[in-house]
C-alpha cells in the first residue's frame, strides 16, 4: 500500500491532512505523527463541518482528546448531538411518509440520507445528510407531493403551482420536487428520475423499485435502493460533484468493504452498461488512495493503469467546479460531458435547457403559448443575469 503522505497532493493543508487520517477505519499513529502545534483547530473544525466527517472523527474522541484544545473538543461535541438530534427528526419523517404512501398503494424506495447512514453504520445518526431522498413512478408523483404536503411540507421548489403542460415539461428540465419543513428542519425530496438528466443514470424508475431490497428500521419494514444500483450510483453521484466533500468517498469505501466480490462484479458490468465505468473507477481510485480500500485482482489494474483522481483532489481543498466562478461553471460543463460518452447523454444536456421554470415565473403564459417560452429563452437569461447583479 501506498503511504498516504505521497499520494496527496502537497498542496493538501496539514488540516486537511489531519481530517483524512482521523477519518480513517484504523487510526495510524505513524502518520498521525505530524506537528499538531502548527495546526490551525478553528480551521481542522470547520473542515471537518464542510467534509461532514464529525461522526467518522468523533468515534476516535480518545485520541482526539489528547492533541485537541478542550473548547475545540466541546464544539466537535455539540456538533455531533446536534447531528443526532437532526436524524432522529428525519427518521420520523420517513416512517410516517413510508406509512402514508405505502396505504394509498404508491410504490416508492429511499436512497442516501438516514437509511444509507444505518446501512452502513447501524446508526441513522452517524452521516450528516440533508435530505430525505425517495423515488416513486411519474404516474404517482402528484399524489406523493400531496400526501407530503399534507403532513406540514412546503413544497419549495417549485415554488408555484403548474399548469398540466409546465408539469409535463418540468419532468424533463428537472428530476425531483423539493420540500421543506420549517418547524421541524426536515427536507425532502420526492424523485422521479434518481438523476438529472435521466440519461445520465439511465436506468428506469420502475427497476430500481422493483429491485430494492429492504431495511428494517424500529420494526418496520422499508424499501431501499438495492446494493449493486447503489454502488454504481454513490460512484455517479459523488463523480458529478467531484468529490469535494470527503463523506462521499468514505461512504463509498465502507459500501465497498461491505460489498462481496461477486456483487462488486455486478456493480462493474452495471456500470459498463450504462456507460459510467469511467466514474465508477475514479470512486474506487479514490477509496484506495484516501481510505487505503483493498479491491481484488480483477479491479486492480483498473485503478491503478490511469488516474481519474486529479479534479476530485482539487475539489476537495477548494470547491466543486460550479462555485468556482464563470471559468468552473464552463469547465464543470466539460467534465460533466466527459464523465459519459452517449449521444442521449449529451443531447438531453443540452436540450434541458431550451426552458426553465423560473422562466415562467417571471412571464406567466396560457399553455397554448408555451413554445413562446423557447423564443424567449436567451432574452430571460440575460435579464436574469442583470438582476442577479
Amino acid at each position: 500500500m501506498i503511504e498516504l503522505s505521497n499520494c496527496i497532493e502537497k498542496k493538501i493543508s496539514e488540516e486537511l491532512k489531519l481530517n483524512i487520517l482521523l477519518s480513517q477505519e484504523e487510526l495510524n499513529l505513524q502518520e498521525l505523527s505530524i506537528t499538531t502545534k502548527q495546526i490551525d483547530w478553528d480551521s481542522f473544525l470547520k473542515l471537518a463541518v464542510k467534509h461532514r466527517l464529525i461522526s467518522q472523527i468523533h468515534k476516535n474522541i480518545k485520541y482526539l482528546e489528547k492533541i485537541t484544545p478542550p473548547e475545540i473538543i466541546e464544539r466537535f461535541k455539540q456538533v455531533k448531538l446536534d447531528q443526532t438530534a437532526k436524524a432522529l427528526n428525519f427518521i420520523t419523517f420517513v416512517l410516517k411518509i413510508h406509512q402514508l404512501l405505502k396505504e394509498k398503494n404508491i410504490q416508492h424506495c429511499f436512497f442516501k440520507g438516514p437509511l444509507l447512514s444505518y446501512e452502513l453504520y447501524q446508526d441513522i445518526g452517524f452521516r450528516n445528510f440533508g435530505d430525505i431522498d425517495m423515488l416513486v413512478e411519474i404516474a404517482r408523483v402528484e399524489e406523493a407531493k400531496k400526501i407530503i404536503e399534507d403532513i406540514g411540507f412546503r413544497c419549495i421548489n417549485p415554488s408555484t403551482s403548474y399548469s398540466d403542460r409546465q408539469k409535463k415539461i418540468n419532468y424533463t428540465i428537472s428530476h425531483h420536487y423539493f420540500f421543506r419543513n420549517e418547524i421541524n428542519n426536515v427536507n425532502v425530496e420526492l424523485h422521479w428520475n434518481i438523476s438529472n438528466p435521466k440519461s445520465f443514470f439511465n436506468i428506469e424508475t420502475d427497476e430500481i423499485l422493483t429491485s430494492s431490497e429492504i431495511i428494517q428500521v424500529s420494526n418496520t419494514d422499508l424499501p431501499y435502493i438495492s446494493r449493486t444500483i447503489n454502488l454504481v450510483y454513490l460512484a455517479a453521484h459523488g463523480s458529478v460533484h467531484q468529490w469535494f466533500r470527503l463523506f462521499w468517498i468514505k461512504d463509498f469505501s465502507v459500501l465497498l468493504s461491505k460489498t462481496s466480490a461477486a456483487d462488486l462484479k455486478n456493480a462493474i458490468e452495471l456500470s459498463k452498461k450504462l456507460r459510467l465505468e469511467k466514474s465508477f473507477y475514479q470512486a474506487c481510485q479514490l477509496a484506495n488512495l484516501l481510505y487505503k480500500n483493498d479491491f481484488p485482482d480483477f479491479i486492480k489494474t483498473k485503478i491503478t493503469t490511469k488516474s481519474y483522481s486529479g479534479i476530485p483532489l482539487k475539489s476537495i481543498r477548494t470547491n466543486e467546479l460550479k462555485f468556482r466562478g464563470i471559468g468552473g461553471k464552463i469547465l464543470f460543463v466539460f467534465y460533466k460531458l466527459q464523465l459519459k460518452k452517449s449521444v442521449a447523454y449529451y443531447f438531453d444536456s443540452v436540450f434541458r435547457l431550451r426552458t426553465h421554470p423560473t422562466d415562467w415565473e417571471l412571464i406567466k403564459l396560457p399553455d397554448k403559448l408555451f413554445p413562446l417560452y423557447y423564443l424567449l429563452r436567451p432574452f430571460l437569461l440575460i435579464y436574469k443575469s442583470f438582476i442577479r447583479k
